[in-house]
């Protein structure tokens, strides 16, 4: 008998063996087709053409690698067998600062107010050793004489150039312009723009609005500028589009630096072959990972990744063990007292393996988490439809720990529903236990729990791996999770068959000892497959009934699972939900300690076609978590620069007719003592500015009492309260209310009125949820704008802790957005470009 069964088992491992065999193989053919057609793919023999003039600032290209044109991130990141880097910006500025012309355009930069450019000069001038008060009087020479005593020495001592270089790399592109605006309204030139416009990009900064101010004066303003750089999307914006009617430094060095790199053949080859190779952002993700991985919360990672959810594991199987040969060799076995070494190999062989960080960040990928993501799927949605399933998660659910209690009571899904929101967990458990709910109540209830599972990570993993000791709670649901979801079935199906060897000889050990022997030994694979195919069937036409091999797996598998099976199907759950939820942690976790750096990788991602799902995701969380309502309030505190940031939201809003109209009625129906008053005022006034306007206004006025020959604009200004009697009659002309709603609208995104609007906006609900619907829209169409946001909307209530909490909300939010998107890493791991290899394709060689 003890031979027979020995002899079955060596049977069963050969079956086994062969089984898996014949999917590597499979596999290795795939891989070996796919590098071939991928060769054909990447590797053409294209001729590009030459350069096009706009490559350089083309924002996909240039914001992939982290600035705002490609020719900087090449520079900062050029090494020592590239043409294009930090060495070569500075010849070119040496060349370029022996031109005659060069003082000039610095003369003139400094007298517009470039305040960025004196610190540069001056610190330029330091490096010559002379003093402070000496480099500073050498700059204000610059500025009025147009020479400086120091400056051949200047342009002989290389040391001296770095200032130079850091500002052209540093400064932004959008800060030139803006000068130039700022001179044509000190000027009152006839192409500046209007006072209220430029009066609000001054209390952007926090600026007195004031045309006279003395030299120094405007270079401070000038600093103040540059922090907003490209962001700002109001009055900022409106400035940076200036056009300008002379030249200045930044612009025309970097014209020439282009121009250079068009003409010159091997600048050319190598620009266009590190566009097309940009790795900047998976190249920083993969430094942050490694950081993470050898810390203490990287080695404890690395640990549970070996063993398990146990504390002693005897044998690894699947990748645990690939990894531990790769480290270890194939002839060590695994020992937990090797355990330390083989996580020192571990971090020695990341610096030298690629190979192996994609390892590892597959467990962020759809693949790693299969049969865990259709049981949590099959949980969500069994617990709006099935009342069993509800029953057990009013009984059992909250013991997985304080994320089914705190947290789910915070969600927007508990807040939302009539069910819950007036309730906290334990009032609900309460009259559970009481028999207050129908069946209804209790489905309806499910929804709220199934609708935060399927958006929270680490909620299903608390429901999979319970930190205090207690039994999992899945092992409640699990059953029948597989019976009532063939989706479920066919996940596990199909982890059987693929992914867990251990757990496929187990079941097939048990399956083919079962009493009824519908399975013989040599049958199992085969069998598994027909079942599986049945299955797949059920699923696409969405069939109730079960053919007879898929139904018998169903059953068959519920029962092993309630017996000696659950054993292995923890395992597998615990393998697929905790350490893609401990990579997740690690890495979010090395993200916090410095955000700076994180908001920067965001940018970059966001220009990548790859990250297209990760951005939608974010959006999507910030919405349903209510942060975009923080924003507003962020606004309504009088921050113009976050105002000014997020202006372009008010053109999502303008565009539906709907949305405009409520603004409209609430500015036109507001009281004369309110705020909203200022712009019925300001918009009247603007609109009565225009002489056709202001002739239709004349007339009606006429009409309703008021002389003819009186100055509609002068009665105005000695009594704004005619407006309010006045204007409901002059609306009434068609020509006269389009322009009054323009400039309703041009004072709220250009003329400072935003916080106004935004304060209406909190006092009405259906406000909020236009603002934040609205403002949804307009991330999707600029991912850029929420790494604006974040970065400006700490000045809003600066100094308090309540405000500080609500930032790494946001923040904590988004890193777990991005975290959860299985589709950007998969994109990631194939493409490390993110697709900027195929999308500088498109430009460079006029591909579809």
């Amino acid at each position: 008998m003890e031979s027979g069964k020995k002899s079955q088992n060596l049977l069963f491992a050969q079956i086994s063996s062969n089984h898996f065999m014949k999917r590597k193989a499979e596999l290795l053919v795939l891989f070996i087709f796919l590098s071939f057609k991928l060769s054909l793919v990447l590797f053409p023999s294209l001729k590009a053409k030459e350069l096009p003039e706009e490559v350089d600032l083309n924002p996909v290209l240039a914001e992939s690698g982290w600035a705002d044109r490609s020719l900087k991130w090449m520079i900062e990141s050029g090494e020592s067998h590239h043409f294009i880097r930090p060495d070569w910006i500075d010849t070119e500025i040496e060349g370029f600062l022996k031109n005659e012309q060069a003082l000039s355009l610095i003369q003139n930069d400094l007298l517009r107010g470039d305040g960025l450019l004196a610190d540069a000069l001056t610190e330029a001038f330091h490096q010559l050793r002379v003093g402070s008060v000496t480099a500073k009087k050498e700059v204000l020479e610059i500025a009025h004489e147009g020479k400086s005593k120091l400056w051949i020495p200047l342009l002989s001592h290389s040391q001296a150039l770095w200032p130079l270089r850091n500002y052209l790399l540093d400064t932004p592109n959008s800060y030139p312009p803006v000068l130039f605006a700022l001179k044509n309204w000190e000027n009152g030139s006839p192409d500046a723009l209007p006072d209220l416009v430029m009066e609000t990009l001054l209390k952007t900064i926090d600026i007195k609005p004031s045309k006279s101010k003395n030299l120094e004066e405007n270079w401070e303003i000038a600093r103040r500028l540059a922090r907003i750089g490209n962001d700002g999307r109001g009055a900022y914006f409106l400035a940076s589009t200036t056009v300008r009617n002379e030249d200045s430094f930044y612009n025309a060095f970097w014209d020439k630096a282009e121009e250079r790199v068009r003409k010159d053949p091997v600048l050319s080859h190598e620009y266009t072959y590190r566009l097309e190779r940009n790795k900047k952002s998976w190249n920083v993700l993969s430094r942050t990972l490694k950081e993470a991985l050898g810390s203490y919360e990287g080695k404890d990672f690395f640990f549970h990744y070996l063993v398990g959810r146990t504390e002693i594991k005897q044998q690894l199987q699947g990748r645990p063990l690939w990894l531990w040969e790769a480290l270890m060799g194939k002839k060590v076995p695994f020992r937990i007292d090797l355990a330390d070494e083989a996580y020192k190999r571990f971090l020695i062989q990341l610096e030298k393996d690629p190979k192996l960080l994609d390892f590892i960040l597959w467990h962020l990928t759809r693949p790693a988490e299969a049969a865990s993501e259709a049981t949590k799927e099959a949980l969500s949605q069994g617990l709006s439809k099935e009342e069993p399933i509800c029953k057990i998660a009013m009984e059992w659910i909250w013991e997985a720990g304080p994320k089914w209690e705190g947290e789910l009571q915070a969600s927007s899904s508990w807040n939302i529903s009539e069910h819950t929101r007036h309730l906290d967990p334990a009032s609900l458990r309460k009259s559970y236990q009481n028999g207050q709910f129908s069946r209804s109540d209790l489905l309806a209830i499910g929804d709220v729990l199934g609708s935060y599972l399927i958006r929270s990570d680490s909620a299903w993993a608390d429901l999979v791996y319970s930190k205090t000791g207690k039994f999992p709670v899945v092992e409640k649901f699990f059953p029948l999770l597989v019976q009532y979801s063939p989706g479920c079935a066919l996940a596990w199906l199909e982890s059987l068959a693929n992914n867990d060897q251990e757990s496929f000889e187990a079941f097939g050990r048990w399956i083919c000892n079962q009493p009824e022997h519908k399975v013989a030994l040599e049958q199992y694979d085969s069998w598994l497959n027909r079942a599986g195919d049945q299955l797949k069937e059920a699923v696409e036409k969405k069939e109730p009934l079960l053919a007879e091999e898929a139904q018998y797996f169903i059953d068959s598998f519920v029962k092993w699972t309630m017996g000696p099976g659950w054993e292995y199907i923890l395992n597998r759950l615990w393998f697929e939900t905790i350490i893609p939820e401990m990579l997740r942690k690690l890495i979010k976790n090395r993200w916090l300690s410095d955000k700076e750096q994180f908001w920067k990788w965001y940018r970059g991602i966001c220009a990548l076609p790859a990250a297209k799902t990760a951005i939608e995701r974010v959006t999507n969380i910030l919405v349903t978590g209510k942060e975009m309502e923080l924003i507003l309030q962020g606004i309504a505190s009088w921050n113009y620069e976050l105002a000014d940031v997020c202006a372009s939201n008010w053109d999502t809003i303008w565009e539906d007719p709907q949305k405009r109209t409520k603004i409209l009625e609430a500015i036109l129906h507001c009281d004369g003592l309110s705020e909203l008053n200022n712009i019925l005022v300001f918009a009247t006034e603007n609109t009565l500015e225009r002489p056709d306007e202001r002739k239709i206004a004349q007339k009606i006025a006429a009409v309703y009492g008021r002389s003819s020959t009186e100055d509609i604009q002068e009665i105005i200004a000695q009594d704004p309260v005619v407006i309010r009697s006045l204007l409901p009659h002059w609306l009434e002309s068609p020509q006269f209310a389009e322009h009054w709603k323009r400039s309703v609208f041009l004072i709220i995104k250009y003329g400072g009125q935003a916080p106004i609007i935004a304060q209406w906006m909190l006092s009405k609900k259906e406000a909020i949820e236009m603002w934040t619907d609205s403002l949804a829209e307009t991330m999707q169409e600029n991912p850029f704008l929420l790494q604006a946001i974040i970065t400006h909307i700490g000045r809003s209530i600066g100094g308090e802790i309540s405000w500080a909490k609500e930032v790494r909300r946001i923040e904590e939010r988004v890193m777990e957005g991005l975290l959860s998107d299985r589709i950007f890493w998969e994109n990631l791991l194939v493409d490390k470009t993110g697709g900027i290899e195929n999308e500088t394709q498109k430009i460079l060689y006029g591909l579809p």
